[in-house]
C-alpha cells in the first residue's frame, strides 16, 4: 500500500476541515485525523496551527510524492519531491480517536 502512493499522480487538491485534512492525488485521497506537522526543506517544523502550515501545504499542489513512510507506533511520512514533508504522529497525544489516517484503497492506520 505504501509503495502505491509513491505511484500518485500529483497532489491536486487540500481540503482544510474542522478537524482534519484531506489531500486528493486525482483519483487518490488520503484523510489525516491526527494533527500533522509540516517539515520544510529549511528543517523548520510547522505545526497545523502555525502561520504558514496552510499556505506551505497548499503550494505542494502539483507536487509528486516521492516517499511515503511508515515507522509503526510512531509517525507516518508524506515526503514531496519539492523536499517538503508531511509528517502524521501516530501516538496518543495526537490522537482524536482510534484512527491516524485512511489511506486509498480502505487502508486505515491506527493510533497506538
Amino acid at each position: 500500500m505504501i509503495e502505491q502512493l509513491r505511484d500518485c499522480e500529483p497532489l491536486s487538491q487540500v481540503w482544510f476541515v474542522h478537524d482534519y485534512i484531506q489531500l486528493q492525488f486525482q483519483d487518490r485521497t488520503i484523510t489525516i485525523l491526527n494533527e500533522p506537522r509540516l517539515r520544510l526543506p529549511s528543517g523548520e517544523l510547522l505545526a497545523r496551527s502555525d502561520g504558514g502550515f496552510c499556505d506551505n501545504l497548499v503550494l505542494q499542489i502539483g507536487e509528486r510524492i516521492q516517499d511515503a513512510l511508515l515507522e509503526e507506533r510512531n509517525h507516518f511520512t508524506l515526503e514531496f519531491e519539492s523536499g517538503v514533508a508531511l509528517i502524521v504522529p501516530l501516538n496518543r497525544d495526537a490522537a482524536r480517536g482510534p484512527e491516524a489516517l485512511e489511506l486509498p484503497g480502505a487502508w486505515v492506520i491506527f493510533n497506538e
